[in-house]
């Protein structure tokens, strides 16, 4: 199982906070479908699209291994429970200093 870089996920946290960034992240996440998030190449695009509306850039082997970790997670995005428990998993990983 992949696993997350914690320094991107503290860049990828603190960017997602400001209200310049945060609304762009949500109409990133409100566009995907739990199919789409099985899929790697779908996974890689949205991790892309992310990246670039955070101005955060990211290495080939960082997507890599990214969207093999969100594969594996089995979110559905339009699931309100399952984006609690993201937001809650994105929180608890950067209160610890490890990292999505």
């Amino acid at each position: 199982m992949s696993t997350i870089d914690p320094h991107l996920m503290r860049t990828f946290r603190s960017k997602m906070k400001h209200p310049k960034h945060f609304h762009r992240v949500c109409r990133v996440l409100a566009r995907q479908r739990h199919q789409d998030l099985k899929d790697y190449g779908n996974c890689c695009g949205m991790i892309d699209e992310l990246s670039q509306c955070l101005e955060v850039p990211i290495t080939p082997e960082q997507r890599d291994q990214h969207a093999k970790w969100l594969m594996n997670c089995g979110v559905d995005p339009k699931n309100r429970n399952h984006r609690h428990q993201m937001w809650r998993l994105v929180q608890s990983h950067g209160n610890r200093g490890s990292w999505l």
